[in-house]
């Protein structure tokens, strides 16, 4: 009887988490053709609805007035790329997320305002807003619930990856004369990320009958 028992309970927990997984899946597919319906029937609004559950999305406005928006991602990878649009006045983004990531890309010449309610989320505002005369702001407010969202300004990565370059060593910024006096087997060690510069330099020697000429070996790994 004690085997029986527990095959029914067994029986009964696997119906049970099948169920569970059925009403899941209905609730996804409602939610998912709600989420479509409203961004379709805002085509021609001008506050544009962009939806997102369940998968990555990329929305760029380009060319074009961007007056706000309203934003909505769940369980999604949700970019929303404003570095092309135009701004002629202060706007508004509303957005909730859930269990996303949203990356709200701004253009130049354009200040962020984020007034973000969070639960178990993370806010990066990276524009560096500017106190200048003409200058439009965009206010993003919403809640993040177990998400990500950061606003950053265009070309952000490209332009730190630009000055991760800069600092790169290049071996014909090193001219040794000899006139530098160096301690032999000095090493000077430069990194930049995973790439290591390795700089050997023996400078001349005295020996009992002759003198050594000045050698540089450059080793990159």
């Amino acid at each position: 009887m004690a085997k029986k028992h527990g095959l029914a309970k067994v029986v009964l927990g696997v119906g049970a988490a099948a169920v569970a997984g059925k009403v899941a899946l209905d609730k996804f597919k409602k939610t998912k053709e709600r989420f479509v319906k409203e961004e379709n029937d805002s085509l021609d609004d001008e506050i544009r609805k962009y939806n997102a559950i369940g998968e990555k999305k990329v929305i760029e406005v380009e060319d074009e007035v961007f007056a706000g928006c309203e934003l909505k991602s769940v369980a999604s990878k949700t970019v929303l790329d404003l570095g092309l649009a135009v701004f002629e006045k202060d706007v508004y983004i509303n957005f909730s997320s859930n269990a996303s990531s949203v990356t709200i890309i701004l253009p130049e010449g354009v200040n962020a305002t984020c007034d973000i309610s969070r639960k178990i989320a993370g806010v990066k505002n990276l524009v560096d807003n500017v106190d200048e005369e003409g200058i439009h702001t965009v206010y993003i407010i919403g809640k993040a619930v177990c998400s990500n969202v950061e606003v950053i300004p265009v070309n952000f990565y490209v332009d730190e990856e630009d000055e991760e370059d800069s600092d790169f060593v290049d071996e014909d910024d090193f001219l040794v004369s000899d006139e530098n006096d160096f301690d032999d087997n000095v090493i000077f060690d430069e990194k930049d990320g995973d790439v290591e510069v390795e700089i050997k330099v023996i400078n001349e020697k005295e020996a009992s009958d002759s003198e050594e000429t000045e050698t540089i070996n450059l080793e990159e790994v």
